[in-house]
């Protein structure tokens, strides 16, 4: 057995000029495929980029998000940097998250996921917000109507301080916690500095004193409230709803 092991330690590190040769012929055909795989991918015209297809856009241009991704016409496929593609994206304060990926022979595929309005504000123009409390001006194909407005901040002062806008947000969050149906009735939302909040029904433009305090237990009072038929159709001649006082509800007509 030993002499075996002696045989095979031999041939493998003392091949016969046969052997040698053979091996010779394997690398040297192993070297020349490389070069022949590396020619096809970095310079074969088959491998060339001819579309760039962007998917997950709602509101953003599709032509805006071609031009900031900067990808060069004809260029290699494997030539792209596809990092550098994504971290440029990413500079676009409207894109949240960006997937960029090859599918050969010739597409580059851009994926976006765009911020998402979760409510609007009012200051000279109309800013969207999202869930997290970033704030940018609203693109012209984002949806209104279905989102209530905060009315009462300014961008300058939330650009120092963002307290307020997440006191927005938490207030939104509550009122869909407490009723979805009720965030379709409310049009604006009033947070005014020193001043507790208000809410503004879209039918008759009722205000609604939320107050400061309990404002779980209030916004359910108003959504029961909300469900009775006659108060609905009263709603036109309704000035204020006051929800404040702990054991009734405040009801203002119009004069």
């Amino acid at each position: 057995m030993k002499a075996n092991t002696r045989k095979n330690f031999r041939a493998l590190f003392y091949p016969t000029p046969r052997v040698a040769v053979g091996w010779l012929i394997f690398f040297a055909a192993c070297y020349g495929l490389f070069f022949v795989v590396k020619f096809i991918t970095l310079k074969s015209r088959f491998f060339v980029v001819k579309n760039v297809q962007v998917t997950g856009y709602k509101y953003m241009d599709e032509k805006e998000i071609i031009k900031l991704a900067d990808i060069q016409a004809e260029q290699t496929m494997f030539g792209v940097d596809l990092p550098g593609i994504t971290n440029t994206l990413l500079q676009n304060k409207y894109i949240h998250g960006i997937s960029v990926s090859r599918v050969l022979p010739s597409t580059i595929l851009i994926d976006v996921q765009e911020r998402e309005p979760f409510l609007y504000l009012i200051d000279r123009s109309i800013y969207m917000m999202d869930e997290t409390g970033v704030l940018l001006k609203k693109l012209p194909r984002m949806p209104m109507g279905k989102l209530p407005i905060v009315t009462g901040l300014s961008v300058e002062a939330l650009q120092q301080d963002s307290s307020a806008a997440l006191s927005a947000i938490r207030l939104v969050k509550k009122i869909q916690e407490v009723d979805e149906r009720l965030i379709s009735l409310i049009s604006e939302i009033n947070l005014a500095r020193d001043r507790a909040p208000e809410l503004v029904l879209i039918k008759g433009a009722a205000r609604v004193k939320i107050g400061r305090e309990g404002i779980y237990q209030r916004l359910f009072i108003l959504s029961e409230f909300l469900r009775k038929q006659p108060i609905m159709e009263q709603l036109p001649d309704i000035k204020q709803i006051d929800l404040t006082f702990a054991d009734r509800v405040v009801v203002k007509k119009k004069t």
